[in-house]
């Protein structure tokens, strides 16, 4: 889950390196984002061989797996973040109205994945505090759902060319759809913490 954390934080990196225009910036964050999503397949791996040797003596193996699974799914859309923001032309980038709302969503983002990190790492102390952190990961959602309307309103009604709506808009999709992501992450975690 830290390695997810660390990831949505160069998300935020990498727009900063766009709007600049620094192209090494950039190509820095994406590499970033693809050696987190190699460690945390690794990781997974590890986890799947520990859980088999441990084999029937843990009952909620399963639902252990669910939430392992549904972190990684978040490295999915942490791609497709970073992929689509170094597709967009600096100018949009650099445009207030985009730069604000998309810098507004990353920054939800990143405090939601840290609520689910928090979240998490409490499984194996705290069940109930953890239960409670996801339930702040389900209201920092809710809050990014009618940012991303909004954003997409006013992309909708400001783009200067088919191009810069598309890219802007599909950017801002895409940490919607990641977004969603930590939100099933979240759910697996409560459902863990239930069974603890």
């Amino acid at each position: 889950m830290r390695r997810v954390l660390d990831a949505t934080r160069v998300l935020l990196e990498e727009f900063n390196g766009l709007a600049k225009g620094d192209r090494n910036e950039v190509s820095a964050a994406l590499e970033r984002v693809k050696q987190a999503e190699a460690d945390v397949m690794t990781l997974r791996t590890a986890l799947i061989r520990e859980l088999s040797q441990v084999g029937t003596l843990l009952v909620n193996r399963e639902d252990l797996l669910r939430a392992a699974f549904a972190v990684e799914d978040i490295f999915g859309h942490i791609n497709g973040v970073a992929f689509k923001m170094s597709q967009m032309a600096k100018s949009s980038a650099k445009n207030k109205k985009y730069r604000d709302a998309i810098t507004q969503l990353l920054g939800l983002l990143i405090d939601g994945i840290s609520k689910l990190n928090e979240s998490i790492r409490a499984l194996s102390i705290n069940p109930d505090q953890s239960i409670q952190m996801s339930a702040q990961v389900q209201q920092i959602e809710s809050s990014m759902d009618s940012d991303y309307r909004e954003a997409v309103a006013m992309v909708m009604k400001t783009a200067a060319n088919v191009k810069e709506l598309i890219t802007v808009k599909e950017v801002v999709e895409a940490i919607e759809n990641c977004a969603d992501a930590m939100l099933d992450a979240a759910d697996a975690s409560t459902i863990l913490a239930l069974g603890l």
